[in-house]
């Protein structure tokens, strides 16, 4: 019998499941991690705001998809669509 994890009992599209990248034009969402590949770009990310409890939501994209425009709080930010791949958000609306 399989043993279950915490991993299967997350809805489909929470935490790990979801990034960013992923919401489409006017959803918003709330950081829960931001992983970076190199220290200087997680700085960077947490630096304009964006850190695990924040409110976020994608405004628009540019016409090829890169980068998107986001609000958090009152800032709004152009994030380029590798970073935004990066930051896992809980869809909140």
């Amino acid at each position: 019998m399989k043993e279950h994890t915490t991993e299967d009992l997350r809805p489909h599209g929470l935490g790990k499941g979801q990034t960013l990248d992923q919401l489409n034009s006017r959803q918003k969402g709330r950081v829960v991690s931001v992983d970076s590949e190199t220290f200087e770009a997680q700085s960077r990310l947490l630096t304009l705001g964006l850190y695990p409890g924040v409110s976020v939501e994608v405004l628009r994209r540019a016409p090829l998809g890169d980068p998107l425009q986001v609000r958090s709080g009152s800032t709004l930010l152009s994030i380029r669509l590798h970073e935004a791949q990066r930051i896992d958000v809980e869809v909140t609306s």
